[in-house]
């Protein structure tokens, strides 16, 4: 009888042990998975914060463009303005 006594313990020890190596696998995993996921997530906002420095530039080089005739005529044709009895020809050829 006393041989059951120690290995109920030592089986509760192993079990316990096995329980906290489990426990400590799928805590691992899930921080790695959760780590990837916010790796992608940081890309996406570097992403997006360099196309917005890229609009911020071409804003800062349109305000120190001067204001002169040519200025006008470019950013109205930008907007499809055209002169008077002008014909605009589109071309949609990819290429």
């Amino acid at each position: 009888m006393s041989q059951t006594k120690t290995l109920k313990p030592n089986t509760i020890v192993r079990m316990a042990f096995i329980c906290i190596f489990i426990f400590l696998f799928v805590s691992v995993i899930n921080l790695q998975v959760q780590m990837n996921e916010l790796r992608d997530q940081r890309d996406t906002l570097l992403e997006q914060v360099r196309d917005k420095q890229d609009a911020i530039d071409e804003l800062e080089l349109r305000i120190a463009t001067p204001i002169d005739d040519d200025f006008i005529e470019r950013i109205a044709r930008e907007r499809g303005f055209r002169k008077p009895n002008e014909i605009i020809f589109k071309n949609n050829i990819a290429g």
